[in-house]
């Protein structure tokens, strides 16, 4: 597997990997219609926020994004697709756009989390600083994770963790 900078060609077969991924947890299909244009990539977004993907002969099976706009800088994608879930590719995909962050001097990273996901931010690191409600059908409850990824120098954020 490869990690590389994305390229306006990659937006569909992000797009789809995206709504694959965000399905792969079972949400009901009024909830998924109603967040995919949430999940889309913008074409202009991978021009202006570093955004990379992981791919093995040249099929996409992931990819990362960071949104520039907030302060700190926010992880707005991280999705891997559900055929290749387990293989260690979010973790070297999330190490990778961490390390893109830092080297521009974001000492942290703000994380909008699925509540799915979860477990797999804190065991790289993320520490939970918060939550907001996202109520979906069947779960008036459900809330996101907000999470902080913090720099700690000479440490990779999620390799081999």
């Amino acid at each position: 597997m490869a990690i590389r900078t994305a390229t306006r060609s990659d937006v569909e077969a992000l797009d789809r990997i995206a709504l694959a991924a965000k399905a792969h947890w079972g949400y009901p299909d009024a909830d998924l219609t109603r967040w995919t244009p949430e999940l889309r990539t913008s074409p202009q977004s991978i021009d202006t926020w570093p955004t990379l993907v992981a791919e093995s002969d040249g099929e996409i099976l992931g990819f990362a994004q960071l949104s520039l706009v907030a302060d700190p800088w926010e992880l707005v994608a991280l999705w891997v697709h559900p055929s290749h879930v387990g293989r260690g590719h979010g973790r070297q995909l999330m190490d990778r756009i961490m390390a893109v962050a830092f080297a521009a001097g974001q000492h942290r990273v703000h994380i909008d989390a699925d509540p799915n996901a979860l477990g797999f931010y804190l065991s790289c690191g993320a520490k939970l600083v918060g939550e907001v409600p996202a109520p979906i059908s069947g779960d008036p409850m459900r809330v996101r994770p907000q999470l902080e990824l913090a720099r700690t120098p000479g440490v990779s954020p999620c390799a081999d963790s």
